[in-house]
């Protein structure tokens, strides 16, 4: 277990003792009220209080705060008439109150004490105020009858109801309110702080003339709910808290005063208060809350038809360019090798292989951004992605900067794209290293819990069964508020300066391909830093994990002679794509025959049928697609192997479907014997 430092010990009983004085001055009222019919002797909002304080802190820290409710219910239980066994067993059940409503959040609703989705919110109302006041109402009732000549099914409906009130209004607002040491504040002047106040201000208003002009129950109820549903659409989740909290204390203050729709005449005046303020509370959240979501929805939804926008860009120029670049890199690869050892053209001839290689990578980077990557996978670790991240990021850190990396002890399986993953953590570790003052943290960490990886996420969904992520933060100034919404956009960048070297596309890559990997990116940030957290789903572990790499004969075992002389029908519109195409098969022992019209190919195979042994096919030519004619010509070749060639993103897809291999562009003289091998083996 981690020691806590002096200073935090320190802060920590402060805190502690704050809260006993807290406690037993909100208690001390209920003590000392004879009538037990009373809201005040039921709906103190001390036990809420303290359940908002621990619900945000670590189980080693419980204890002393504990304490001090406990102390400070035994102090107040110095004021009434009680025996002092029942005082006693009065303050254990606040203590136990407290620490299973804040276990209970802080493990089942919100780890973040963030109530922000109505998934949240549903278990929130579930597991608090209903199901563990319940159970504290049960064990307060029968202790109560002990030493007071009550009925327990009146004094339970009295303990449940009037706690259960003051934990469903009280805890939300204290939590949207609070924060712990280091954390951004959660709100800031503007307009939903004048909203707030204006919706205040309105509720007061409101039961203020409810008094004067003795207003009924039914149109003081209709004009509160107009008030904060109005509040929870336009001012979200805070103002609404704070509104209800407001609208609660001034209609119970209200009522104990003889004054109101609801003053205490009977008995089921008080019961209908509670249930009314219940039920306004639970309305004005879930508005609320539902309004976030859907302005979040609105959002990614913009960002999705960005990317969108862009997948559709890149697609179309992938194609063509790819083309250009694979011819470019293969007339210079024959080149190359057909000059002497020590020729001067060699030289500048292995530039232009570089330089094409550099421009494959660049439309490989516009199609990871755009989500139209490799989705050829594997079972791999992510502590290796991690390690290998921080390897690569280490040598290009600025002088001054340290990285730090923590690992779980077990492995910790995805099914991803190695290559991808490692570009993904490899561009939050150097944003990182850029933005930071001296240290950057990568962590890699595992959850079973369904939902629990750090949602909600800024982009991408939260995996629905286990996840795993790698987290990265820096000790930088943080982000701009005005800059969170377009972290992930292409080729946005807070580098653009005139001394900027941002592109844009880092965090738009590691969207994409988080998103492809049906995982996300969550973003938390403030003045003590930022941190990303890479979601994805965990894998289960009887999956075996792998680690290939590229043995060293891997060129000479692919560049092996193949062929015996079969004919190889092969379609490209590029001529000189078609041109390269012929040599390599050449090369590979083939005889091809090249075509750049679809039904023209299709004639001779009709009237040729047996001498052709593969078909190799662009899938984008004009007048006919390369699957349709791969089905066309199946029907006087049956079983025919086919490859299909492209860069279109659902490449492997269509080629499934046509029971063709897939061979994406641009490829080398490897690449395609290797198709030609599994085509000619049935492996499609």
């Amino acid at each position: 277990m981690r020691a806590i430092p002096v200073n935090g010990r320190i802060r920590t009983l402060l805190q502690a003792v704050l809260l006993g004085i807290a406690y037993y001055l909100l208690a001390s009222p209920a003590a000392q009220m004879e009538d037990r019919q009373t809201l005040a002797a039921i709906a103190w909002p001390a036990p809420a209080l303290a359940i908002a304080l621990l619900w945000r802190l670590p189980y080693r820290r419980w204890p002393i705060y504990l304490l001090a409710v406990l102390t400070a219910m035994l102090e107040v239980g110095r004021l009434d008439w009680l025996p002092w066994h029942t005082d006693v067993g009065f303050a254990i059940l606040n203590v136990l109150e407290v620490a299973l409503c804040a276990w209970l959040g802080q493990r089942y609703v919100a780890a973040d004490a963030k109530l922000d989705s109505i998934a949240k919110l549903t278990r929130f109302i579930l597991l608090l105020p209903l199901g563990a006041v319940a159970l504290i109402a049960v064990l307060g009732a029968s202790l109560a009858i002990t030493a007071m000549p009550l009925e327990w099914r009146q004094e339970w409906r009295v303990l449940m109801v009037g706690n259960g009130l003051a934990v469903l209004v009280l805890v939300p607002a204290l939590l949207a309110w609070s924060r712990l040491p280091g954390q951004e504040r959660p709100w800031r002047p503007g307009a939903a702080k004048l909203g707030a106040l204006a919706a205040i201000a309105a509720v007061t208003v409101v039961l203020l003339l409810s008094v004067y002009f003795d207003l009924s129950e039914e149109v003081l109820r209709m004009m509160l709910s107009l008030i904060l549903v109005s509040t929870a659409i336009y001012g979200g989740m805070k103002s609404a808290s704070l509104a209800v909290g407001v609208a609660a204390a001034l209609g119970i203050t209200l009522t104990l005063l003889d004054l109101g729709p609801y003053r205490h005449h009977e008995f089921n005046s008080t019961w209908r208060l509670q249930v009314d303020l219940a039920g306004l509370a639970i309305l004005s959240f879930f508005v609320a809350i539902a309004i976030q979501e859907r302005k979040q929805l609105a959002v990614r939804l913009e960002q999705a038809r960005r990317f969108e926008a862009l997948g559709l860009l890149a697609g179309g120029i992938a194609h063509d360019f790819n083309n250009i670049l694979g011819a470019v890199r293969g007339y210079a690869e024959i080149a190359e090798e057909s000059l002497s050892t020590g020729a001067p053209a060699q030289k500048p001839l292995r530039e232009v292989i570089s330089a094409a290689a550099r421009g494959r990578d660049l439309t490989e980077q516009i199609l990871l951004a755009a989500r139209r990557g490799d989705r050829l996978r594997a079972v791999l670790d992510l502590r290796d992605v991690a390690r290998e991240a921080v390897a690569l990021a280490t040598p290009l850190c600025r002088p001054g900067i340290t990285i730090s990396l923590q690992l779980p002890p077990d492995a910790v399986p995805v099914f991803a794209h190695r290559d991808q993953m490692t570009r993904a953590a490899l561009n939050l570790v150097r944003n990182a290293t850029q933005a930071a003052r001296t240290t950057v943290a990568v962590s890699v960490a595992v959850t079973s819990r369904s939902g629990a990886a750090g949602s909600p996420l800024l982009i991408g969904d939260v995996p629905t069964s286990a996840a795993a992520w790698i987290e990265v933060g820096d000790d930088g100034p943080g982000i701009a508020r005005e800059n969170i919404g377009r972290l992930f956009e292409p080729f946005f960048s807070t580098r653009n300066g005139a001394n900027g070297t941002g592109t844009g596309l880092g965090l738009a890559i590691v969207a994409g391909i988080a998103i492809e990997h049906d995982g996300g990116v969550g973003v938390s940030t403030g003045e003590a830093g930022t941190q990303f957290r890479f979601v994805l789903p965990l894998t289960q572990p009887q999956h075996e994990l792998h680690h290939e790499r590229p043995l060293d004969d891997a060129r000479e075992t692919a560049l092996a002679v193949i062929g015996n002389g079969e004919r190889v029908m092969l379609l490209d519109d590029d001529r000189a794509l078609r041109e390269r195409l012929e040599e390599w098969l050449a090369e590979l022992g083939f005889e091809p025959i090249s075509h750049d019209d679809p039904h023209q190919a299709l004639a001779e195979a009709m009237a040729t049928p047996a001498d052709i042994a593969l078909l190799v096919t662009d899938l984008d030519m004009p007048m006919m697609r390369g699957d349709a004619l791969a089905i066309q010509i199946r029907e006087h070749i049956p079983g025919l192997p086919v490859i299909l060639c492209s860069g279109h993103p659902n490449l492997r897809q269509i080629a499934q479907a046509t029971e063709a291999v897939a061979l994406a562009k641009p490829f080398d003289l490897i690449a395609l014997s290797r198709a030609t091998m599994a085509a000619l083996n049935g492996k499609s």
